[in-house]
Parts: structure tokens; C-alpha cells; sequence
């Protein structure tokens, strides 16, 4: 079955709905509007393989999109909505995109998009809100200068049963046709697209499903709160796709704020909620988090970047102290296995630990010449799952084939216990992460050598008040010049605003003479000293 599928089989036709900005959406619309939007995408000539980019934020028009393109075949290419227009497009053009959905208010001048030779889709807050729509219509006409050449989703989900029998869909998209492509870190810390298939979704879904001793349908009255961008796929796969298919509605929330968090956790049946490091030591620090509402809380799922054991430990006696069942139960995974490989649970849970593979996934530790190495042994985490992409966008040979099975290599180091528990140690691929962003020290590295004074550069990563920052070197190409080192940082700090995330922006950039280097000639940037 595609995802689309999966979900009409799967969800809650009586009780399940989607809650956003505070108005209710059934799912029976929602899946009335993936249907019309579906025809709409046949008759602007999208046809099974073309690329629909979603540069949106968590709302409903992005699941929308998403199932009316896993419906008739289409690939949803799912990008940061905050990525710099001239990142966006080089990735319209790796991925030979068709059309490009956006939010209005995140686009100053939306005729600016009208270069990026894409056909246009707008979206806006007043799609699914009533109360207040005027407000926010005002607001967006404010805020930002329209483009008339945009479509308005609106319109686009608007079709009669004539319709319905006209653009027969036939196209017969299945579990192997690739339904998004995301963004990775890869295997070697260099950004690559991840091509992921139906499949991968579902599969996902089922094994967390087979997982839980629990019985985890929520019968539409039990609530996941949806913080984890769309964009990353443990938002999308575990969030979204898991709940909806285990029968949970949904919360969709645009952006993480612990009060929001807090209030939607007093005023609703919240049982799931996963997120980030950050996110749960933000929901700590809220004066506002303990309390009678936190003994409804069943599943907590943290993963996505490193997490202090102590911090762990005291999250959970704060639950406790509530009467929660719950426990923050860590996990790991990766964008290439559609996010979760393998989570602690409440029966099978050992400290330090990101739990056991899920079912149908096999974690083995290799060594450099891909020999499986013995418990305790320290190697890189290679992984063998059903949820494993199809490929790397413009490098098919993402993979190792190993006694006729496909593997990944993640690119971090770990070990396993003799009860198949999977310790992670430290990551092998020089990506940093930020927020639970990947930030490629690589493309922060070429931005800087845009100013014609700098020779090489290298970006590495410092730990400052709880939070992670970028911390840039660079050496220029004539030294014996008398030039002004300010304007050049000032330069390199411009250039990486104009092209990079704002998590990526060096926040100190400093100049040297020259670079240390490893036997092989290389920039060993584990010479420099992080803070």
C-alpha cells in the first residue's frame, strides 16, 4: 500500500481529527482534501514521478501534500521553510522539482519565487482557521507583498463529483514508488537527499506498533503532540505517519514554545509526545511543566541529538513525583531508516542506552573492513531495515551488501550489550547538530571562501550556556597585505546569513595563520579546541 492508503485503511473515521491553532479538522475532511488536491495536481500536469516541493512549516496543508502526492505517485520534496532562496533553489534543481508549495507570512516578497520557474502554491493560516480569519488575513497583507501568479490552495481543494470520475486516478503509485525525499547528513557528514519509499512509512508504523506491549491505537481520543518539523523524518514518521495509522489525532504545533506545550498537555488527553534534547530541557525549566496534567503523559520519546544521563534521571523523578507512567525513553535513528532504528520501552529500557532495534530492524557494530564485531566491542552502528531508503539522490551507491542483505553505514560509533541494547559514543561523520538540524561544516566552509581573501576554512562546534554554536577559522591567501581582518569577518558573517540556516551562522569567526594538519595532509579540525 502507498501512505496514502494506509492511512484511509487505518484511521479513526468517527473520533480522529487534527487540532490547529486551536480549530478542529477531521480527518474525513482532511482526507476529502488530500482527494482534491490530488485531482488538482493531475490537472496542473503532475504526473507519477514528478517532484512537488513542500517549503512549509508543520500545517495541515503539508499532510495534505503529502498523501495527495503519496496517492497518485507524485514525490514530496520536504525542505526547511526558512532555507535561503538561493539554497532552495539548488535544491529545486537536484531534485527537478515541478511546483512549490509555501506559507505566505514566511515570504516577504513572494514574487522573488517567480524565478525559481516552479508552479506556485500558496498557503495561508486562513485555509483552516475561522475564528480570527480576518485578523490573520490583514495580518499576512501586512506582513507580506503577494504574487498573483501563485495558486491559492483554497481553490484547490474545491472539486465536484464530476471531477471525481474525470481525473480517475491511474497512475497506481505502490509501497516501492518514492513518495518524499528529506535531508541527510549521509554517511560521511557531506548533505545528501534522501529518496524514501511508501514502504519505509509503513513499515515504520507497524513495527512501533508490534513493539508496545501497550496497546497504543488511541481510538481518536487520545492526542500526539506534533512539534518535530515535517521536514525531519521523526516528525514526519513517527509523529505523524505512526499516529495517524495508530489511530491518535493530532496536534499540530508551528513552532516549539514550552507554554504552548504546557497548555495543550492541561487542556487535552496528550499521551505521546517526542521531540528533541532541547525541547525537553526548555518543557524542565518551565516553571509551569509539573503537575496533576503530567500523569496523563504514557509515551515520551526523545532522540535526534545527545542526552545527559543525570538530565534523564531527573525528568523521570519529576514525572514520577506527578504519577506519570511515562518515562523519557530514549531512542536512535537515522533519515536513511525513515528515523527510529531502535528506542528504550518501559519494559525494555537500560540507562545510557537508545533501546533494541525495533522489530524487523537489524543493528550490527563493524569494524573498517565490514566484520561484525563482538558485544561491547566498539565500531560503527551499521543498520538493516525494512524502512531503509531506496537511495541517495545522484549517488545510488548509498548501501553495503552483506550475505545478500542491504545495509546502511550511519556514520557513528557504538557498541551492543549482549541483550541487544545499542550504547551510541560519538559521531563519526563531522556533521553538528544543531537543534536537531544537521549543520554541514563543509557548506559553512564554502560560504566563507565566497570572500576572495580567504584561503581555507575550517568550522567546528562549542558548547556555550546549554546551547550549541558554530565557531568559524579561516586563513587568508596573501598575508602579507596590509587588510582589514574586520571587514572581512564581516563579510563572511554577511554571506553566510544570506546563504545558510540561521543555526549554521558562525558565531565567532576568528583568522589564523594556518591550519593544522593531519599525516595525510588533510585539516585536522579535531586540533582545534572546543570550548
Amino acid at each position: 500500500m502507498t501512505c496514502y492508503d494506509f492511512l484511509k485503511k487505518t484511521y479513526d473515521k468517527k473520533k480522529g481529527h487534527i487540532i490547529y491553532l486551536g480549530h478542529y479538522i477531521s480527518l474525513n475532511k482532511l482526507i476529502k482534501n488530500i482527494d482534491d488536491f490530488a485531482i488538482s495536481l493531475i490537472k496542473l500536469g503532475f504526473k507519477k514521478g514528478d517532484t512537488l516541493t513542500l517549503y512549509l512549516p508543520n500545517c495541515p496543508q503539508a499532510l495534505t501534500a503529502f498523501y495527495a502526492c503519496s496517492k497518485i505517485g507524485v514525490i514530496a520534496n520536504i525542505v526547511h521553510p526558512l532555507t535561503p532562496l538561493e539554497k532552495l533553489k539548488e535544491n529545486l534543481t537536484q531534485t527537478n522539482s515541478k511546483g512549490l508549495m509555501y506559507y505566505d507570512i514566511l515570504i516577504k516578497r513572494q514574487k522573488s519565487l517567480i524565478g525559481l520557474n516552479q508552479i506556485l502554491i500558496k498557503c495561508s493560516i486562513t485555509n483552516y482557521i475561522v475564528l480570527r480569519k480576518f485578523f490573520f488575513y490583514i495580518y499576512s497583507k501586512f506582513k507580506t507583498k503577494s504574487c498573483k501568479e501563485a495558486l491559492s490552495f483554497t481553490k484547490l481543494i474545491r472539486h465536484s463529483q464530476k471531477d471525481y470520475k474525470e481525473y480517475a486516478i491511474n497512475t497506481f503509485p505502490n509501497k516501492n514508488t518514492i513518495v518524499c525525499t528529506m535531508h541527510s547528513g549521509g554517511t560521511s557528514g557531506c548533505p545528501k537527499i534522501v529518496a524514501l519509499q511508501n514502504k519505509a512509512f509503513n513499515e515504520l508504523s507497524i513495527s512501533l506498533e508490534k513493539m508496545y506491549t501497550r496497546k497504543i491505537r488511541g481510538g481518536g481520543s487520545e492526542y500526539a503532540l506534533v512539534c518535530l518539523p515535517l521536514f525531519h523524518a521523526y516528525g514526519l514518521g513517527v509523529c505523524v505517519h505512526t499516529c495517524l495509522t495508530n489511530q491518535y489525532s493530532l496536534i499540530l504545533m508551528p513552532n516549539f514554545c514550552p507554554k504552548k506545550i504546557i497548555k495543550q498537555i492541561k487542556t487535552r488527553n496528550v499521551t505521546f509526545f517526542a521531540g528533541v534534547p532541547i525541547m525537553f530541557k526548555k518543557l524542565l525549566e518551565n516553571k509551569k511543566f509539573a503537575g496533576r496534567h503530567l500523569k496523563k503523559l504514557q509515551d515520551l520519546w526523545c532522540g535526534g541529538d545527545v542526552l545527559n544521563e543525570a538530565f534523564v534521571e531527573h525528568f523521570d523523578i519529576v514525572l514520577k513525583e506527578n504519577k506519570s507512567p511515562a518515562r523519557l525513553l530514549r531512542g536512535y535513528g537515522l533519515t536513511e531508516t525513515c528515523s527510529v532504528c531502535s528506542v528504550n520501552t518501559i519494559e525494555n529500557y537500560r540507562k545510557n542506552s537508545c533501546g533494541k532495534a525495533i522489530p524487523g530492524t537489524k543493528i550490527e557494530i563493524w569494524d573498517e573492513e565490514n566484520n561484525s564485531l563482538k558485544n561491547y566491542s566498539v565500531g560503527e552502528i551499521v543498520v538493516n531495515s525494512p524502512s531503509l531508503m531506496k537511495y541517495y539522490i545522484d549517488d545510488k551507491d548509498g548501501f553495503v551488501f552483506k550475505n545478500e542483505e542491504k545495509w546502511i553505514k550511519t556514520g557513528d560509533l557504538g557498541y551492543l550489550d549482549k541483550n541487544g541494547f545499542l550504547y551510541v559514543l560519538d559521531r563519526k561523520k563531522r556533521s553538528i547538530k544543531i537543534n536537531a538540524m544537521n549543520i554541514f561544516p563543509s557548506e559553512i566552509e564554502n560560504t566563507a571562501k565566497l570572500n576572495q581573501n580567504v584561503d581555507e576554512a575550517c568550522a567546528i562546534f562549542y558548547h556555550y550556556d546549554e546551547k550549541t554554536y558554530v565557531k568559524l577559522f579561516v586563513t587568508l591567501k596573501d598575508k602579507e597585505l596590509n587588510v582589514n581582518v574586520d571587514k572581512i569577518k564581516k563579510d563572511i558573517l554577511l554571506k553566510c546569513k544570506q546563504n545558510l540556516l540561521k543555526y549554521a551562522v558562525p558565531r565567532i569567526i576568528e583568522v589564523i595563520d594556518e591550519m593544522p594538519r593531519t599525516n595525510f595532509g588533510k585539516i585536522d579540525y579535531k586540533k582545534f579546541s572546543v570550548i
